[in-house]
């Protein structure tokens, strides 16, 4: 196992995630250091068609793009990112304001759950993420193919949430956009 030299935790903020070790994927929630596990194949795969699907569709979409919270010390890695326009000082920036997004997408990780549902939907309606797609398995668990939940910002009272669109497999979904 490789030895981590990390400056003392309670000092990373979102600008420190660019220098720590590679080969890892680290949020900051509230301050407590994340390091993510690595995706299944599934999930690579997954990522990939989604990727290459928002692409050709003209959108500018960015795998593990970071997103700045409202506190120097949170900050969240979607799996995939359109972004509505990048700043003109890209390379000095590795985590981006919610604001800077039209649509952020999580692919559930069995062996891992991070909240997709729940806590990572209530933290990007809270950045006013106009659009949040949600990619799961299969209810015959395809290898192939996935459901893609999705939801649109809308406000419930004074508090932002998502409200489900539609869900749809990725198979059918790239079909229609292929349209």
């Amino acid at each position: 196992m490789t030895n981590f030299n990390l400056p003392p935790i309670e000092d990373i903020d979102v600008d420190d995630l660019g220098s720590l070790p590679a080969g890892y994927r680290y949020e900051l929630h509230d301050g407590n250091l994340v390091i993510m596990t690595p995706s299944t194949y599934w999930h690579k795969v997954m990522a990939r068609r989604l990727m290459l699907m928002l692409y050709a569709a003209g959108l500018e979409v960015l795998q593990d793009p970071g997103i700045r919270g409202d506190r120097p010390r949170d900050s969240r890695l979607p799996d995939l990112g359109v972004v509505k326009a990048l700043p003109r000082e890209l390379p000095e920036y590795s985590n981006l304001p919610g604001s800077a997004f039209q649509m952020v997408i999580e692919i559930v990780s069995e062996s891992s759950p991070n909240g997709e549902y729940a806590e990572k939907a209530h933290w990007y309606a809270e950045r006013a993420i106009p659009e949040y797609w949600i990619v799961d398995r299969t209810p015959d668990r395809s290898y192939d193919d996935a459901q893609v939940h999705l939801n649109r910002l809308a406000l419930s009272g004074d508090v932002p949430t998502y409200v489900r669109e539609r869900s749809v497999r990725l198979s059918d979904l790239e079909s229609e956009y292929q349209s």
